[in-house]
């Protein structure tokens, strides 16, 4: 029986439209909204967590947002001194997304406070599902990211 990875990538996207449509809508408990940090701005510090220097042309697209709500957004952390936006040395006409101290502290604030709400979302699955899950995603992540070195390498 093929089909499969069709199948896989398709669920795999819906499930990600799925949890950027509950961020987007989730009204977050008095612990994480006593942050002050707006759900999309926690993520886009999540991601600097462990992806500093990311372009802000990719941040719109994790986000699937338009780049102006991306940029608007951007201009608030900026404000408050979480992130710093410097020219993409690759791409003159973009920026690289960098955190700063302040926004380190935060990001970490808001991931301990917003695992719980993740949390929820995969209720529905045991732990062992949960791990397998897990296993199961790395490894089809490592093959995809495996492949797509050896195809930048082939250019």
């Amino acid at each position: 029986m093929g089909g499969y990875a069709e199948k896989i990538y398709v669920l795999v996207h819906r499930c990600h439209e799925q949890c950027l449509k509950l961020t987007r809508t989730y009204k977050p408990d008095a612990e994480v909204a006593g942050l002050g940090l707006p759900i999309q701005q926690g993520l886009i510090l999540k991601f600097l967590l462990t992806e500093d220097g990311i372009t802000q042309k990719e941040l719109t697209l994790r986000l699937q947002i338009t780049s102006s709500s991306c940029g608007a957004l951007l201009a608030k952390l900026e404000q408050g001194r979480y992130i710093e936006r410097r020219p993409d040395e690759r791409d003159k006409r973009g920026f690289c997304v960098f955190i700063t101290d302040s926004g380190r502290e935060l990001g970490q604030m808001y991931l301990k406070k917003s695992v719980v709400v993740l949390e929820e979302w995969a209720s529905d699955l045991t732990e062992q599902e949960k791990e397998r899950l897990y296993q199961l995603l790395v490894k089809l992540r490592d093959g995809l990211e495996r492949r797509s070195r050896e195809a930048q390498n082939a250019e």
